[in-house]
């Protein structure tokens, strides 16, 4: 993971510490909405990136991916 990963992921390892068994999120709503927003593009593409390729490897194995919401277009995801 690139370093500049690593303060994104952090966040995202806390708050899915919060999410209920069978809750569904997009990285956005994971992240914080407004915290979010105020990411470089390029950042959350790759964190995007990087966050789907560790839920299909199982390193997030109480992570089940979704398919894409219609309405925003965005990776939906489960926790299991």
């Amino acid at each position: 993971m690139k370093e500049n990963m690593k303060p994104i992921f952090d966040v995202f390892d806390a708050n899915l510490k919060k999410i209920d068994a069978g809750e569904k999120f997009s990285l956005p709503s994971l992240y914080g909405e407004s915290d979010w927003d105020q990411l470089y593009i390029g950042d959350k593409v790759m964190a995007g990136n990087q966050f789907l390729r560790q839920v299909r490897q199982g390193r997030y194995p109480d992570v089940k991916e979704l398919p894409k919401d219609k309405q925003h277009g965005r990776r939906q995801y489960q926790k299991k």
